[in-house]
């Protein structure tokens, strides 16, 4: 293809752009915001499930012990506890440690001096953990077996923190792919009807174009270019808009996870290249794709 046309193509594309600015902004901003959502929840759905593992790592099953059990009864249920797939660590916490761990609990020194070394109430336990925390149920079920033994387990509790982590990554899953169809559904509505108009007003110079000799192709390209224009520009300014937000809930998602390892600020720009890739793409294929579509449905050549 010539320089020349090249540069008339563009050229054209620009002016179609130009010429309904204000329809051209509107599927700009709707698709911006459409990108915008689809990578806010995209990055959500991240953090919940760094979140979720997080926790899931520190759940374990805590199996306390009377006072009467022998010791080398609950050292023989270690080993046997050692043998099954689902276990990946056990650790056995005597007196001695408990008291210790007891003694850095954030409580009053008053309580504290309670328990001492000659009168230590403080049971002894298992502390096991699996590969998968929800496999701790098959470790519940082997302690059935052993009940008289057993003063408590802490099992009950870790189960419904497993289950609420679970639900609320569906429910954010969901959720974003709802809101993201929707905005992708107004865009390419706006998009088809911008194109659809812009053929309509260059009705007359189409035809024109096309008795003077244009091609099927030179005609059809400048409303491709103006639908691609959509989805760079509003991948331009979705990508700054998403900065902006990181920069400002960085800090609060960090203060509100606590010891959960996700910086978002860090993760952003070690990603921003593909992000920003991954954001014109999106945005070029709507925009190209709708402005096939109408140039194949509107535009007879």
């Amino acid at each position: 293809m010539k320089i020349v046309t090249l540069e008339r193509i563009l050229k054209l594309g620009l002016t179609n752009f130009w010429r309904n600015r204000w329809l051209s902004l509107a599927a700009t901003f709707v698709m911006t915001i459409t990108l915008l959502t689809i990578s806010i929840f995209t990055i959500l759905n991240l953090v919940i499930q760094a979140t979720s593992e997080s926790v899931k790592s520190k759940i374990d099953m805590t199996v306390s012990f009377y006072d009467n059990v022998e010791e080398e009864k609950i050292q023989s249920l270690e080993t046997a506890l050692a043998t099954m797939a689902v276990v990946k660590s056990t650790h056995y916490i005597d007196k001695d440690e408990a008291l210790s761990i007891w003694q850095t609990l954030p409580i009053k020194d008053r309580t504290k001096q309670l328990v001492t070394k000659d009168s230590n109430p403080l049971p002894r336990s298992l502390q096991i953990k699996a590969y998968n925390p929800e496999d701790l149920s098959k470790v519940a079920e082997f302690f059935d077996n052993y009940k008289p033994l057993i003063s408590r387990i802490s099992y009950e509790n870790n189960k419904d923190i497993i289950q609420r982590l679970i639900n609320i990554t569906k429910f954010i899953k969901q959720i974003g792919w709802i809101i993201s169809l929707i905005f992708i559904t107004i865009s390419v509505l706006i998009i088809l009807n911008t194109i659809r108009l812009t053929i309509f007003t260059r009705k007359d110079e189409i035809e024109i174009m096309k008795l003077v000799g244009a091609s099927d192709f030179f005609v059809r390209i400048p409303f491709i270019i103006e639908g691609a224009l959509y989805g760079i520009l509003a991948s331009i300014l979705s990508t700054f808009l998403l900065y902006l937000a990181i920069h400002f809930i960085s800090p609060m998602v960090s203060s509100y996870l606590g010891t959960v390892a996700f910086d978002l600020n860090l993760f952003f720009g070690l990603n921003f290249w593909r992000i920003f890739l991954l954001q014109l793409g999106a945005g070029s294929f709507i925009g190209i794709a709708c402005s096939l579509f109408s140039a194949h449905r509107y535009l007879k050549v």
